[in-house]
């Protein structure tokens, strides 16, 4: 299957524009927070299944805010038949902001999924982005994955990162995973942020960047609890 989903959002909390197509679709929902969109990611079929080109593409206008998280996790299904892609586009006009949890993906036993972030950020645009991979739901084998995060601001990288999932021998190696399941990160870039470097302990970790910006790093074996530690670990490196 070939997907592709967009958004473009105007300022004012305004969805401009939005095309959808399964399984990644948007909707939105009433927010708490004036001109500010908010934005659900809704699974609407089985996906990402093996041979699937799923994309997702967000716009933000100067000054446009944002927020987008996942209804659900996402569950990632093989059976050994190829690799899934799973592509997001994130694009931060001057002065904009987004938040962004696209929720976790569940890379099932038998299953290969490569996903790749893009995003470019405008002067003085603000990012904070989510992003869980659990290895094999509870009880079975881990699935294969790779992630890519590729983010630029003004055409300068601020973070250039891969880590594979897929090899074996990676994965077996302590120093990638130590053995754990579940792998949550998050980047921050924020202009008006002085963030700090914390290691917290071997498995979580809040490194700065070059341009003010955070990446945040947990490992574990419970999803919601390593997002948690994540959430306590930025938000203490951040209050710097």
């Amino acid at each position: 299957m070939i997907a592709r989903t967009a958004a473009v959002v105007e300022p004012g909390g305004v969805l401009g524009e939005l095309s959808c197509a399964p399984p990644l679709t948007l909707r939105q929902v009433h927010g708490d927070v004036p001109g500010r969109l908010e934005l659900r990611l809704v699974g609407t079929a089985a996906g990402p299944l093996a041979g699937d080109d799923l994309s997702l593409s967000l716009r933000l206008r100067p000054g446009a805010r944002a927020t987008l998280r996942a209804a659900a996790a996402s569950l990632a299904q093989g059976n050994n038949q190829g690799a899934s892609t799973l592509s997001v586009r994130a694009d931060l006009g001057d002065g904009s902001d987004l938040f962004a949890d696209p929720g976790p993906l569940v890379v099932c036993h038998g299953s290969r999924v490569d996903v790749r972030l893009g995003v470019t950020l405008g002067r003085d645009a603000t990012l904070e982005w989510r992003e869980t991979i659990v290895l094999g739901r509870t009880g079975e084998p881990a699935g294969e994955a790779t992630l890519r995060w590729d983010v630029t601001r003004l055409g300068r990288p601020v973070l250039r990162q891969f880590v594979d999932l897929a090899d074996r021998a990676w994965t077996a190696w302590p120093g990638l995973t130590a053995g754990r399941r579940v792998l949550a990160c998050g980047l921050i870039a924020d202009p008006s942020a002085t963030p700090r470097t914390i290691v917290a302990s071997q498995t979580a970790v809040a490194q700065r960047l070059a341009d003010r910006s955070l990446l945040v790093t947990v490992l574990g074996n419970d999803a919601a609890a390593a997002n948690q530690e994540l959430e306590e670990l930025a938000t203490s490196a951040r209050a710097h």
